[in-house]
């Protein structure tokens, strides 16, 4: 027997939160473009080809700022996104490329219970299964891009969220490593956001 694979769920996305995918994914090409770019300054060699370095990294600042203000603007000029947008930003550690990209690239979000919307994302624990035997539950497949963010946005969550907090602290004590507490922590956060969503009101955290 194969892995038992977890059900895909796919919400078509509305015009503005495809629009507002595709400046997402314009936005990390240029963000790669200049990481890239800042890698080549330790190589350069010469003064002449470190100012030039310099000057495309600035071109990619100034690029990836405008892209950040057209970002908000789409978010802005949607009723719905907006509404999200002012509920989920409220929760510490949801920045606005987080936000962007939860809204652009989870249009499910508030839409499942808390074990599809974490299959969705990635982040609940499946196990490998052959037969009779099981292996052990990790985490695979899911979006990408969404999980990324949620990772970024639990290192802030962990510090400053108290039941998320108190969880990091329970999992240390237990000996957990601190990539499995990272993933529990986006795991859970993104099980905070969906119940806000759904509820459309804030939620004690």
């Amino acid at each position: 027997m194969g892995q038992r694979l977890p059900l895909t769920i796919t919400k078509p996305q509305e015009p503005q939160r495809k629009r507002l995918a595709d400046f997402l994914r314009r936005r990390k090409q240029l963000v790669e473009a200049r990481k890239a770019e800042k890698l080549r300054r330790h190589s350069a060699g010469q003064p002449e080809l470190l100012h030039d370095i310099d000057s495309m990294i600035a071109i990619f600042d100034r690029r990836i700022e405008k892209l950040d203000k057209q970002i908000a603007a789409i978010i802005g000029e949607s009723r719905d996104l907006a509404a999200q947008a002012h509920l989920l930003s409220a929760v510490p550690g949801i920045g606005p490329t987080v936000l962007a990209t939860l809204l652009g690239e989870l249009p499910e979000l508030g839409t499942l219970d808390r074990r599809r919307i974490a299959s969705l994302a990635g982040l609940a624990p499946h196990a490998r299964e052959s037969g009779t035997w099981k292996g052990t539950r990790r985490i695979w497949g899911g979006r990408r891009k969404v999980r990324e963010a949620l990772y970024i946005a639990a290192l802030t969550a962990t510090r400053r969220v108290p039941t998320l907090i108190a969880m990091r602290d329970r999992m240390r004590a237990a000996g957990k490593a601190p990539k499995t507490i990272l993933i529990a922590a986006g795991r859970q956060l993104l099980v905070i956001l969906n119940a806000m969503i759904r509820s459309n009101r804030p939620i004690r955290l």
